[in-house]
Formats: structure tokens, C-alpha cells, sequence
């Protein structure tokens, strides 16, 4: 092959690499992006779209067909949820701010930034701890597993099992009771943390219906936020009233 030749090809491969990927189904985006977010789902694509932070074309049948960029979105808005915590208002502020050519992005601003992220209160990945399981991993003994269930902090599926959260509650748990809280003070904190999910159901879910879209997905979204300023402001409380307590 001459030296021609073989510039035409190498010229040839190149364009045949450079060549955009064709249009993908949304189950094609799924395994494309299932490696880095493991728990991203097709319902959650639906619900960006909903959400119209995402807007992949339709074909006439009424498919999504996603091109690179849109799949370039949707892992920016998934890092960014990921890594940074931030509310999908805020990442559509960032992302009409980047679309209108805005060379710094928008941040949060403010001063209500939780110091909880919402991130912290994603339901547990599926798991089936046993009594055992749960004391072995957070470090106390099976006994004190069944005092937490007695005293209603830790609660076991209908199966008998835990999760994962269960292990972090019985080790914090463990740990309170070192500075002398018992099964009536532990009590006191569940009632107190059941109050707070009943004010979170009740307001989020009339808010995620007002809103439309997939109802349950952006339901979650929301709780998730309104958690972790619940949390944040719990805590902000408390610095404050000790502050006084001890001065």
C-alpha cells in the first residue's frame, strides 16, 4: 500500500471514529449511565424530563430518543446531585444559566444551606441484616439490639430483618447510652423524630401533587430536601439552646 493509501485510510478510520452516535432509546441511556449511578432508574430519567431539565426528542410513534448532549445533561445533573447535594431548582438555575451561554454557573446562595445533605436520607440500599448482623457491624452486643427494638428505635421488616440505617442508629444509640441515656430517653428521640417525618409526609405530598409530573419520584425529592433542612435546623436549634444553657 502506498503512502497515499495509507493516509486515505488512516484519514477514513478517523472519520469513522469521529462519527456521532446515533440516537439512543432511554434504555439504551440506562446501561450507559448504570455504571457510574448505579441507582439511577427509567423512572427517574421521566421524572427529569418531567421536570424539564432534560428534553430528548421524540420520534412520531412518541419514543424518546436521546443524543449525546442530552445523556451529557443528565450526567451533570445526576453528578451534581450526587457530589454536591444541591435541589433541582438550583441545578436548573445552573443548567438555564449555562444554556444562555452565562460563563459562571449559579450556586446556592444564602444562608439556609442544610448542614445535613439531602443525599443523607436516599432510602437504604436492600439489604436483610438479622439481630446479629446489625451488632456485629455496629460494634454492641445482640442484647442491646433488642433493648432498641424494645424501646422502638430500631424496627425489623415483617421478615425479622434490618437495613443498613438500622446498623447506624443501634451505634448511635450505643454511644448516647455511654453518656447515660436509657430506653426513656431513647423513646423521647423516636417519638421526636416520628413527629418530624409526619410534618415532612404532610407537607411534601400535596406539594409533589400540585406540581404533576411522577408524583412518587418528585414526592421523595422533595421529602429529601425538606429533611435535611428539618435536620439542619433542628441542630442549628440545639447549638443555640445549649449556647444559653451553658453561659
Amino acid at each position: 500500500m502506498s503512502a497515499v493509501e495509507q493516509r486515505s485510510t488512516s484519514a477514513a478510520q478517523t472519520q469513522v471514529t469521529a462519527k456521532p452516535k446515533k440516537n439512543m432509546s432511554i434504555g439504551v441511556v440506562l446501561e450507559t449511565l448504570k455504571t457510574e449511578f448505579p441507582d439511577v432508574t427509567l423512572s427517574k430519567i421521566r421524572f427529569l424530563e418531567s421536570e424539564g431539565l432534560i428534553s430528548p426528542e421524540r420520534t412520531p410513534s412518541g419514543y424518546r430518543r436521546f443524543k449525546e448532549a442530552d445523556v451529557d445533561r443528565l450526567r451533570y445533573i445526576l453528578t451534581t446531585q450526587r457530589d454536591h447535594y444541591l435541589p433541582l431548582k438550583v441545578i436548573r438555575e445552573q443548567l438555564d444559566a449555562m444554556d444562555s451561554g452565562a460563563v459562571t454557573p449559579i450556586t446556592r446562595s444564602g444562608t439556609s444551606e442544610p448542614l445535613i445533605a439531602a443525599e443523607k436520607f436516599r432510602a437504604p440500599t436492600l439489604t436483610r441484616l438479622t439481630d446479629a448482623d446489625v451488632a456485629e457491624r455496629a460494634g454492641v452486643d445482640v442484647e442491646q439490639v433488642l433493648e432498641f427494638v424494645k424501646a422502638g428505635v430500631l424496627h425489623s421488616d415483617h421478615s425479622g430483618y434490618f437495613t443498613a440505617d438500622d446498623v447506624q442508629i443501634a451505634a448511635f444509640a450505643a454511644s448516647l447510652m455511654q453518656f447515660g441515656v436509657d430506653e426513656r430517653h431513647l423513646k423521647s428521640l423516636r417519638n421526636a423524630a416520628a413527629r418530624q417525618a409526619d410534618l415532612i409526609a404532610r407537607a411534601t405530598a400535596p406539594m409533589a401533587k400540585a406540581q404533576g409530573g411522577q408524583t412518587r419520584e418528585r414526592a421523595e425529592e422533595l421529602s429529601q430536601e425538606m429533611s435535611a433542612l428539618v435536620v439542619s435546623m433542628h441542630a442549628s436549634l440545639l447549638k443555640a439552646l445549649l449556647r444559653e444553657e451553658l453561659s
